[in-house]
C-alpha cells in the first residue's frame, strides 16, 4: 500500500480514519495512542500581486491509532480541490543533483574469436456550539472536510471532543493564537466510502491543495508541546520534510520573528527549465524561481509557523554534481591470445629443432 501523500498542519485523533491519511504537524490522537509524522512534502506557489497561496501537501505517518483526523490552520477561507501528485515526482527529478560522468580505463577480458482526520464518531452528532460555525462542508478526493471559524478555543476543543477526538491540553493551548487571530480551521476526515483497509502504522492519501489568501507566504509548522516533547522513541527517531517553493527570487525561511533558527537547509534555488516544469493546477508567477528547502530536525522546533521571503543573497543553489565513475573497456580477447601462443610455442619449438639438427 502506498504509505505516503496528503497534507495538514495539525493532526487530531477520532474514531474510523483508516491507513489512508495525510500530512500534519499537530498529532491528537484519542487517550494513550500517538501518531507523528515521518516523511512530508509540501509544494507552495506564492502570487504575491494577489497576495494568494496554493499550498499542496503530502506525508506519511508512524502511528499507534488507526483511526485520526487533521486540522489546518489558514489565515483566511481556504478554497479546498485534489492535487495532482505527479508534481512531487517531477521536482525531486528537478532538484536532484546532476550526474558527472568520469571514465578510466579499464582491460576487459572477453572471448572474440570462440564465443561470440476522523472528526466525528458513527454515533449521533452531537449540536453545534455557537461560537464554533462550519463555514463550508465538502468532498475533496478520499476527504470529507469542513472549515471552521471559532471565537473561543476552550469551545472548539469541546466541539471536537463531541465528534470523536480526544480532548488533550497541549491541542487547546495549539488552538489558542489560531482563534485569537480570526484564522480558519479545515478539518479532514477519510470519507466514509472509502475502503479503510488493515491496521497499519504507514499511513498516507492522496494529496489536496488548499488556496487562500495571506498577507506572507507560510508553511504551517506549529506543533502541539506534546508532539515535540513526549513522543515515544519509535514514533520520533525520524522525519523529514522537503518544501519546493515558487516565488519572485530565491527564498529564505524564517521561524515565527526569528528567534527559533529554522533547521533546514536550502539545498536548490533557482529557475526552472521548461522541460523541469511540474504539472499543477495552478499558474506559476512569470519568472518564479523554485527554492527546496530540506529539514530532518526531530523533533522538530514548530513553536510557530514557517514564515517564507524573499532571500538578501538571490544567487542560485545548486547540489554538487553526483560523480558517476564508469570504465571504457579495452577488450582483451583470452581466445586469441591463446591461439597466438600456440603458434608462437609451436614456431618456437620448430626453430629449436632445426637449430640441433645444423650442430
Amino acid at each position: 500500500m502506498k504509505a505516503r501523500h496528503g497534507w495538514g498542519a495539525a493532526v487530531v485523533a477520532a474514531v474510523v480514519l483508516g491507513p489512508r491519511i495525510a500530512a500534519a504537524c499537530a498529532p491528537a490522537p484519542r487517550a494513550r495512542e500517538r501518531v507523528a509524522v515521518a516523511e512530508e512534502s509540501a509544494i507552495i506557489v506564492w502570487d504575491e500581486a494577489a497576495k494568494r497561496e496554493h499550498f499542496i501537501r503530502r506525508a506519511s505517518f508512524r502511528s499507534e491509532a488507526r483511526d485520526f483526523g487533521f486540522l489546518v490552520p489558514t489565515p483566511s477561507r481556504p478554497e479546498l480541490a485534489e492535487a495532482d501528485e505527479t508534481a512531487f515526482e517531477e521536482l525531486e527529478s528537478a532538484v536532484r543533483p546532476e550526474l558527472e560522468y568520469r571514465e578510466h580505463t579499464a582491460v576487459e577480458p572477453t572471448l572474440l574469436l570462440l564465443f561470440p482526520f476522523m472528526f466525528y464518531s458513527r454515533s449521533a452528532a452531537a449540536p453545534e456550539m455557537a461560537p464554533v460555525r462550519v463555514l463550508e462542508a465538502k468532498r475533496v478526493g478520499d476527504y470529507d472536510a469542513t472549515v471552521l471559524e471559532a471565537d473561543d478555543a476552550g469551545a472548539l476543543g469541546d466541539w471536537l471532543t463531541q465528534r470523536g477526538y480526544a480532548k488533550g491540553q497541549a491541542l487547546t493551548e495549539w488552538l489558542v493564537p489560531y482563534v485569537e487571530k480570526k484564522w480558519k480551521l479545515t478539518a479532514f476526515k477519510i470519507a466514509d466510502d472509502v475502503d479503510a483497509g488493515a491496521s497499519t502504522r504507514e499511513l498516507g492519501t492522496r494529496a489536496v491543495r488548499m488556496s487562500f489568501t495571506t498577507d506572507r507566504p507560510f508553511f504551517p509548522y506549529r506543533e502541539p508541546r506534546d508532539q515535540r516533547e513526549s513522543l515515544p522513541p519509535h514514533l520520533s527517531s525520524t522525519r523529514s520534510l522537503r518544501v519546493f517553493f515558487f516565488g519572485a527570487g530565491r527564498a529564505a525561511a524564517t521561524i515565527g520573528a526569528g528567534a527559533t533558527v529554522f533547521p533546514g537547509k536550502t539545498t536548490w534555488s533557482g529557475p526552472l527549465h521548461a522541460g523541469h516544469v511540474p504539472h499543477l493546477s495552478v499558474a506559476l508567477p512569470a519568472g518564479a524561481w523554485l527554492t527546496a528547502f530540506e529539514d530532518d530536525a526531530s523533533p522538530r522546533p514548530g513553536v510557530d509557523e514557517l514564515w517564507l521571503d524573499r532571500a538578501k543573497e538571490q544567487s542560485p543553489v545548486k547540489p554538487p554534481p553526483t560523480v558517476v565513475s564508469r570504465a571504457r573497456p579495452i577488450p582483451l580477447p583470452l581466445d586469441l591470445l591463446a591461439l597466438v601462443g600456440v603458434i608462437v610455442f609451436f614456431v618456437v619449438r620448430r626453430v629449436r629443432r632445426a637449430r640441433r639438427q645444423r650442430a
